[in-house]
């Protein structure tokens, strides 16, 4: 197995490698001009005419043709230095990471959340396969797919905060009020439940049929009939026998959902002005900010290919073939 991972590391390397080069090319050659967005606004004295706008872009290297600023870019990536940010002002490190933490603290909330209430609502339809309520969940499954999340997100809004006045509309805390004090995390609670509730909402519908489904294929296997003929209660054949191997494939639901999650917090956090990766994201793309976005999207591709990686070990302790199958290959 330990083969296995190392193998699969190094596969990493140029994938991400192919990766960088595709989105730099078009985060390159988006329609703008990054050294613009940079002085916009600069007047009166300050204002630069031509001939310093054209050594300004000489200086900034932003007319070297695209392999050569792709490399200047890599070279300074892989020794830690994300570069800096014209529109934000600040290192692209320390902006990404204040973010970061942010986005993690929605994102793996809504997760355990979701996929916590999905397996469980997924083993009641399996259990009681075409009862009322695996009928009434079939029903929210389907019309959970069909709602656009930025649409059920704006339909949050109005009724919790518009028309009840439950919660606020979006931000990340109330203004003026002391860090670490209890009105504090009070506030950072409200203004998280509308966000965590839409992608919570969106993980439940996504991994609940895959568990229904998986869980009644498992239980007409021969092996659990054969416990069952031997006397075996129905929560032992579900929960010691038949759950290792009904959970396979929802972990490879839950693996890919996670990166998913992150990138797919873009528009969640952008509908509430919640100061996350995805927002950080959207606002550096919208005005040209290719260094961010660059640091942005490489943090979501190594999410993406560590969170499949971890799914393929899981799946070694799940199913003993897999690690029989590793060791072979």
């Amino acid at each position: 197995m330990g083969e296995y991972i190392l193998r699969r590391v190094l596969q990493a390397v140029p994938l991400l490698f192919l990766i960088s080069v595709l989105v730099y090319a078009l985060l390159l050659n988006m329609p703008g001009d990054p050294l613009f967005t940079m002085l916009e606004g600069v007047e009166g004295e300050y204002a630069v005419n031509p001939e310093d706008y054209a050594r300004l872009r000489r200086l900034y290297g932003l007319d070297d043709p695209f392999y050569i600023q792709y490399f200047k870019w890599i070279g300074q990536f892989i020794q830690g230095n994300m570069g800096f940010s014209r529109y934000y002002g600040q290192p692209v490190e320390e902006l990404v990471l204040s973010r970061a933490a942010n986005t993690f603290i929605l994102a793996f909330s809504a997760m355990f959340i979701g996929k916590t209430v999905a397996i469980i609502l997924g083993i009641y339809s399996a259990r009681n396969q075409y009862s009322p309520g695996d009928y009434m969940f079939t029903a929210f499954t389907f019309f959970g797919y069909s709602v656009p999340g930025f649409w059920l997100a704006l339909l949050l809004i109005i009724l919790f905060s518009v028309t009840l006045g439950w919660l606020p509309t979006g931000g990340f805390v109330s203004p003026n009020i002391e860090s670490g004090t209890f009105a504090y995390w009070q506030s950072r609670f409200l203004h998280i439940i509308l966000p965590l509730f839409t992608l919570a909402l969106s993980e439940t519908i996504q991994t609940q049929r895959f568990m229904r489904a998986s869980l009644l294929e498992v239980l007409r296997m021969d092996y659990l009939i054969t416990a069952r003929a031997k006397g075996l209660s129905e929560r032992v054949v579900i929960y010691r026998h038949a759950m290792k191997n009904a959970l396979i494939p929802v972990v490879t639901v839950i693996a890919y959902s996670i990166p998913r999650v992150i990138g797919g917090s873009v528009v969640i956090e952008t509908v509430f002005s919640y100061p996350g990766m995805g927002r950080l994201l959207f606002t550096s793309i919208d005005e040209n900010d290719f260094t961010t976005a660059m640091a942005i999207v490489m943090l979501i591709g190594v999410l993406v290919i560590g969170f499949n990686l971890i799914a393929d070990i899981l799946y070694g302790y799940l199913d003993p073939r897999v690690r029989y199958a590793s060791r072979e290959t």
